[in-house]
């Protein structure tokens, strides 16, 4: 031991003094107020030092707590109780985060001694529109026909309409020189090859027919078709100049050709003897008392109705399926139902 202890003596006094000349003015911060003053005061003395020459503070033992985005407002929490000195209370401490993606990420709530942590989202992500809703031409996947539409194959080739009320499943579009084309199929596919429609009437659809409940797929097809009707019939009284508001109109058309074709017919028939072409003649003559008479319920019936001849819309045929077809907007969603 004693060979040794000068050595070890030595070493351990010089690290000792490293120490205390390194960590000084580290220890000197956890003194008390009132030593640390005097501390400060006596090393002034010592070196001669002038007074605006900074000495150590205590140190900030509060950590800034940083998040994902926004600012965050630390309340630094106090270890012990207040002293009797100016610097008891320590100021608060605010910290900028700058957030590189705009995602907002979620964080535990910060533990009572830490403070008031207060994070603002920059934005949130917008809805996607799901259902069935009213859109436009470019974004549609299906459509309803709201009145009678042609039909034409992919080379142009007319196959007949199709009335108000069909659904047509869109595949895609294409510009035609009288306005937008729609190609796909009809529902349920009837045709085995897609045909085109023009989409002048047809109401342009998000979603697809199966996101309807079965009632309300009903009420679409039934508003439309018979909506398609309304306007049918109000387009045939305006080109008829009101002859087929009539009620006795149809009857009138049937007891005239009738007349046209047994009166055709007898003058074909030269081998007739003359008692069976007096009956032939007496039953003609019938036919065209009846259609006389018709005419003249007819047009009794026009110079009654002078007013809704001028106004088609007065029709009772019209107003009854307007009627009809509006009672099926009450079942279907908000937007589908258009005039």
């Amino acid at each position: 031991m004693g060979k040794h202890f000068w050595p070890l003596f030595i070493i351990v006094a010089a690290l000792g003094a490293a120490a205390v000349w390194t960590q000084t003015p580290r220890y000197v911060t956890c003194l008390p107020d009132g030593m640390r003053s005097a501390f400060r005061s006596l090393v002034r003395n010592i070196y001669d030092l002038p007074s605006n020459v900074k000495m150590p503070e205590k140190p900030d033992t509060s950590e800034p707590v940083l998040l994902g985005g926004g600012t965050v407002t630390v309340n630094p929490a106090q270890d012990a109780a207040p002293q009797a000195t100016a610097h008891a209370q320590e100021p608060k401490t605010t910290v900028k985060v700058q957030e590189p993606t705009p995602t907002v990420q979620t964080q535990e709530p910060p533990s009572p001694g830490k403070g008031k942590v207060e994070i603002t989202p920059r934005f949130a992500a917008p809805a996607d529109i799901k259902g069935v809703k009213v859109v436009s031409v470019a974004s549609a996947e299906w459509c309803v026909l709201m009145r009678s539409t042609p039909i034409e194959a992919l080379d142009e080739k007319p196959l007949g309409t199709a009335s108000g009320g069909r659904f047509f499943l869109i595949e895609r579009r294409a510009r035609a020189a009288t306005g937008k084309t729609l190609i796909g199929n009809f529902t349920p596919k009837k045709l085995s090859q897609p045909v085109q429609i023009n989409s002048r009437y047809a109401l342009c659809l998000s979603g697809s027919p199966d996101e309807l409940t079965t009632a309300q797929r009903h009420a679409l097809k039934m508003y439309y078709q018979l909506r398609g009707e309304a306007l049918d019939h109000l387009e045939e009284i305006r080109k008829t100049k009101g002859d087929s508001a009539s009620p006795f109109h149809r009857k009138l058309l049937e007891a005239e050709r009738i007349r046209d074709f047994r009166a055709k017919e007898l003058s074909q028939m030269t081998s007739l003897s003359g008692e069976q072409k007096a009956v032939e003649l007496s039953e003609l003559e019938k036919l065209k008392a009846k259609a006389a008479e018709i005419r003249a319920q007819h047009e009794n019936w026009k110079r009654a109705h002078s007013a809704q001849i001028s106004d088609p819309t007065r029709d009772p045929h019209y107003q009854e399926l307007v009627q009809e077809y509006r009672s099926y907007a009450k079942s279907l969603p908000a937007g589908l139902a258009v005039e």
